[in-house]
């Protein structure tokens, strides 16, 4: 885990769900192989490793040597291989990224509100005043932005929590931040921000992401960097 400071930016990963969804496998899990790749998709590859073992996983499939090295020295007792893999593969449904075969979402990123500022119509909003504001609206500054892996071509397209109010990023990301135009509901500095989670909670859902943006859900998890604190819970 890489702990953060000042402003929160954390992906809250459920090992329970990623458990549950390969116990649901159609073939025995001694003879599985689990695609791990990427860091476990950005979810943290030996956190998820060991849970897979623990669940009686057979093997993983991963991107280097580097990672493979990485869980012989943690001394689980499981096939790797770099590349291609044999036997059933368990793929990108572990983390609820696969829109063919859905599953449990696995990961909640969650941001902060750092400013909230009412502004004008006609607003210009982040470089190059991609987004105007149609009307006098309440404009929330987020912590999080390319720098930590979030993709540029998120923005004025992809969905976000802030509060209740579920809104888009407005505008062009930058380095560190984000805004949301969340018209006229209100917000605090230090209010969490989800970008993606579950939709029982009514946030949206990374597959959103995936159709909002027209990028694959695993491009989008496994690029999230390491600024992004990963918390886990079994």
């Amino acid at each position: 885990m890489v702990a953060t400071t000042g402003v929160r930016r954390r992906a809250h990963i459920d090992l329970d769900a990623i458990r549950s969804t390969a116990a649901s496998a159609a073939s025995p899990l001694p003879d599985c192989t689990a695609d791990l790749r990427a860091d476990a998709y950005g979810h943290g590859l030996i956190p998820v490793a060991r849970t897979l073992t623990d669940a009686g996983v057979g093997g993983f499939l991963v991107s280097r040597v580097e990672d493979a090295a990485a869980i012989a020295d943690e001394g689980l007792p499981v096939r790797v291989f770099v590349g291609q893999a044999p036997g059933p593969l368990l793929g990108t449904s572990l983390f609820g990224l696969d829109p063919a075969h859905p599953t449990a979402p696995a990961m909640r990123l969650e941001g902060e509100v750092v400013s909230v500022k009412r502004v004008p119509a006609d607003r210009g909003v982040s470089y190059g005043y991609t987004y105007r504001t149609s009307r006098p609206s309440t404009l929330v500054l987020v912590a999080l932005g390319y720098a930590d892996g979030i993709l540029r071509v998120a923005s004025n397209k992809a969905p976000v929590k802030v509060g209740d109010t579920v809104g888009r990023i407005t505008g062009r990301i930058a380095m560190d931040q984000f805004v949301v135009d969340i018209g006229d509901d209100t917000a605090s500095s230090g209010d969490a921000v989800v970008l993606f989670g579950a939709p029982a909670h009514g946030e949206p859902t990374v597959l959103d992401w995936a159709d909002a943006l027209g990028v694959a859900a695993p491009v989008i998890t496994s690029r999230l960097g390491r600024r992004i604190e990963r918390m886990y819970s079994a």
